[in-house]
């Protein structure tokens, strides 16, 4: 018995055929008024079954490139107008997602819709993305967990996000920083946990035993010792002040803000559980630490590609940064103080509220969610799709993988996101200048009082 075609080449060869049909009605090769071969003649042309065929001159018709006419065929219409969607995207997608190849596809398949790239902030530096929806008529944009709360914390439900219906298959924890009041209004996309990640040449010379889900930050803080030579090389490093690095030391610690029942809502805590967390974090920039000031989290990959630190925290987003260095790296779970917990960043999709081409932004959303884009991000890059069975893929795709890389999905149980800490990103950055105060020894812990 001759097995079907496997799901990923049937996917292809469907997506071929709609894109192959829409061009040639809009460059005129089918006339308007003619007819398109019959199902037999299209389904021999794509190897494709007559119902999968049937399916897809469906999608047409729903398009308006053809009508069908009972007993007769598909006949040709005059080909509908396009329209341009403007899509707000972050720059580092281009490396985390190959994003302009998926983009690239996206016009291939959908001729009649194109999409113009606006590149906004990672961060809430002015202007913001919320202030680039309201200015430039973004219609559809890519936002992570903590650009979310933009949205969130000034309008609850965020009103200029189109409510969106979850999609089977992705993984639930992903959805819950982008929902509100029960609904969903960011499609999850990517994401990453903070890891650990090390070069396993370093620890080979020094026959040291690799990192593992039992390592504390003590152990850390005494391997790198160990790792280091002098000057040259450093045992760890991470860039301490990113909002994606430094709380994690406050939740393995279960640090818990609490807002104070006057009107200004202060917010106060443990300081005993407090100061645990921050005493690690002096040990590590007091003794480990390399005497470099890092302005961001790609100092640690630069550093760490060229070997002048054993060992990083990052992200699977970052390792798109080190994927082609010439020497051996892995990665593990992060190192932890009582409670084994990190944190983990999502990027999704969501839509403008007020677009004018809400079902043209709709379909760019349901393209970059198919199981084949994101399966292509899969293959082609270090990051981890949304979707389960992309993300689980275990075949050999175009980048070489840490021979851990699926170590992700033994630490479910520890993804945090920084509300764990009864905090919203805003007041993040308050309390990320009080830390460096007493880092700093310029203010003791009535910084935080």
């Amino acid at each position: 018995m001759t097995e079907g075609p496997k799901r990923s080449t049937f996917r292809r060869r469907y997506e071929e055929m709609l894109a192959s049909l829409r061009n040639e009605i809009i460059t005129g090769i089918w006339a308007e008024g003619s007819f398109l071969p019959s199902e037999n003649d299209i389904a021999e042309r794509f190897q494709l079954s007559k119902n999968s065929v049937r399916k897809g001159l469906d999608l047409l018709v729903s398009e308006g490139f053809i009508e069908k006419i009972p007993r007769v065929g598909n006949r040709i219409r005059q080909a509908p107008a396009g329209v341009s969607i403007k899509f707000g995207y972050y720059p580092s997608l281009f490396e985390e997602a190959d994003l302009k190849a998926l983009v690239d596809e996206f016009h291939k398949q959908h001729p009649l819709i194109r999409v113009t790239m606006i590149p906004m902030p990672s961060s809430h530096a002015k202007p913001t993305m919320r202030d680039f929806m309201e200015t430039d008529d973004i219609d559809v944009m890519a936002i992570n967990n903590q650009n979310f709360e933009l949205f969130a914390e000034s309008d609850s439900p965020p009103e200029l996000l189109e409510p969106l219906q979850p999609i089977e298959g992705v993984y639930p924890v992903l959805t819950e920083p982008f929902m509100r009041d029960g609904n969903l209004y960011v499609q999850p996309f990517l994401f990453s946990p903070i890891i650990l990640c090390y070069n396993k040449q370093h620890f080979s010379e020094k026959g040291l035993a690799e990192p593992d889900s039992s390592w504390t930050w003590d152990t850390v803080k005494k391997t790198a010792k160990l790792l280091a030579e002098g000057t040259v090389r450093h045992g760890f490093f991470f860039h301490y002040l990113s909002d994606n690095r430094w709380p994690i030391f406050l939740l393995q610690n279960n640090v818990r803000f609490h807002r104070s029942n006057g009107e200004d809502k202060q917010l106060n805590l443990d300081e005993a559980a407090l100061t645990e967390s921050l005493q690690i974090s002096k040990e590590l920039l007091d003794q480990v630490f390399p005497p470099f000031r890092s302005e961001n989290d790609d100092d640690a990959e630069m550093l760490f590609c060229q070997q002048k630190v054993s060992m990083i925290l990052t992200s699977y987003f970052c390792l798109n940064k080190i994927k082609d260095v010439d020497f051996s790296y892995d990665i593990s779970p992060l190192p932890y103080l009582g409670t084994p917990r990190t944190l983990v960043i999502a990027i999704g999709l969501a839509i403008h509220r007020n677009s004018r081409n809400k079902q043209a932004a709709q379909a760019f959303i349901n393209f970059m969610m198919s199981d084949n884009t994101q399966l292509t991000i899969r293959q082609n890059t270090l990051s981890i799709p949304s979707l389960k069975s992309a993300a689980e893929w275990n075949g050999h795709g175009k980048v070489k993988l840490p021979s851990r890389y699926f170590v992700y999905r033994e630490i479910f149980p520890s993804f945090c996101y920084h509300t764990a800490l009864n905090v919203t990103y805003s007041e993040l950055g308050d309390i990320r200048q009080r830390i460096k105060l007493y880092l700093s020894r310029m203010e003791g812990l009535d910084v935080f009082s």
